[in-house]
């Protein structure tokens, strides 16, 4: 006998990329929380034998559609009907454009919209950047909700593609201790500023190198900047162009494991956040999980999610971030306080309310 429960298929294909956390996540507390549906989650097929549902009511499928392909456009279109969905949650906005089935889609952010990738020729990436707001324009019209991680995100959802503010669900990200023994890693300094992610320019990097070099004429130069993740070309670029000031006051950590990074966000004087836009600001929440006191950028949604917990400076101005490093680095009582109010600030963000709320999203776009 046919389940006559709604059918929800969720492309899951950015799973295994660098915001798979959300994708995967969700579907796992889908799978605790809800009995009210049923579920076929979309893998890509090089994939598709790293993750096993855990739950009768969800199955997998397969699928060689690549994001921002013809494809995506025909094939995968052809496919996701064949399923004979009731819904489809898109967890990224590269989606097939004609569907003829009520969708849910996620924006994480604008990035797509704002960023030239510089390893592509400038027209190419203008062309893609074209491309890409006629479609976040049309998937956000067709989508009977739009879901997003922070309040400011649907503010510029709404602002960009002139969509309805009350197709938006806010369905916040959390940030859960990382379960891993902590692993200490050899640093030239006794002290250390922490950064945690990739070097786009957007990321504002250059300034927080700049920043640091400032301070360690005033507060020793056994403080310096670390910054862990993944060297990639544009963080190639950046360390090409320091000076011997500059290069002095960093050490580029490179890819570290979840115990390496535990062990950072534990041992870090502050944590800095000198992005110019971001989606939510995931790495700054789990320093404040792991008890790293926080300084951040003003912009976009970054005082939303991190509240009073985190002191901020103004993104363009080197001295305003070195001001908001030294309040930290030099006063105990105040950092004391900050990891405190860190603390109870990522208690606050829940993956289960997120996937309460998600829930939401799909009855309200299953009876619009």
């Amino acid at each position: 006998m046919d389940d006559p429960r709604p059918h929800i298929v969720i492309d899951a294909r950015s799973m295994f990329t660098s915001t798979g956390r959300y994708t995967r996540t969700l579907i796992e507390h889908l799978a605790l929380l809800d009995t009210d549906h049923r579920y076929t989650i979309v893998l890509p097929h090089d994939r598709f034998d790293e993750w096993e549902p855990a739950n009768p009511r969800f199955e997998k499928v397969a699928t060689d559609t690549p994001y921002f392909s013809w494809r995506e456009q025909t094939v995968f279109a052809r496919e996701l009907r064949a399923l004979r969905p009731d819904l489809v949650h898109f967890a990224m906005p590269q989606q097939p454009l004609i569907l003829g089935v009520r969708r849910v889609t996620t924006f994480l952010d604008m990035t797509l919209l704002k960023v030239r990738n510089r390893k592509k020729h400038w027209a190419v990436s203008a062309v893609k950047r074209l491309i890409g707001a006629a479609a976040f324009v049309i998937t956000a019209h067709r989508s009977r909700v739009n879901v997003v991680i922070s309040a400011h995100g649907g503010r510029d959802l709404v602002a960009f593609t002139r969509t309805r503010p009350d197709s938006l669900y806010v369905t916040y990200p959390a940030a859960d201790p990382i379960p891993d023994a902590a692993t200490a890693i050899d640093t030239p300094f006794s002290r250390f500023v922490l950064y945690v992610g990739r070097q786009e320019p957007y990321k504002n990097l250059a300034r927080l190198v700049d920043a640091v070099a400032d301070l360690r004429e005033t507060t020793g130069r056994d403080l310096g900047l670390v910054v862990a993740g993944k060297i990639d070309d544009d963080g190639a670029r950046l360390i090409d162009g320091l000076g011997d000031r500059e290069r002095a006051a960093v050490y580029f950590a490179g890819f570290v494991s979840d115990g390496q990074l535990r062990w950072l966000y534990e041992e870090a004087a502050v944590y800095a956040f000198p992005s110019f836009f971001e989606g939510f600001g995931l790495p700054g929440l789990e320093a404040m999980r792991h008890g790293c006191p926080v300084v951040s950028s003003d912009a976009t949604c970054l005082p939303e999610v991190y509240g009073d917990a985190a002191l901020y400076f103004d993104p363009s101005e080197v001295s305003s971030l070195t001001s908001a490093l030294a309040r930290v680095v030099t006063d105990a009582a105040l950092a004391d306080e900050m990891r405190e109010r860190g603390r109870r600030r990522a208690e606050m963000y829940s993956w289960r309310f997120m996937a309460l709320r998600t829930l939401d999203a799909y009855r309200d776009a299953l009876t619009r």
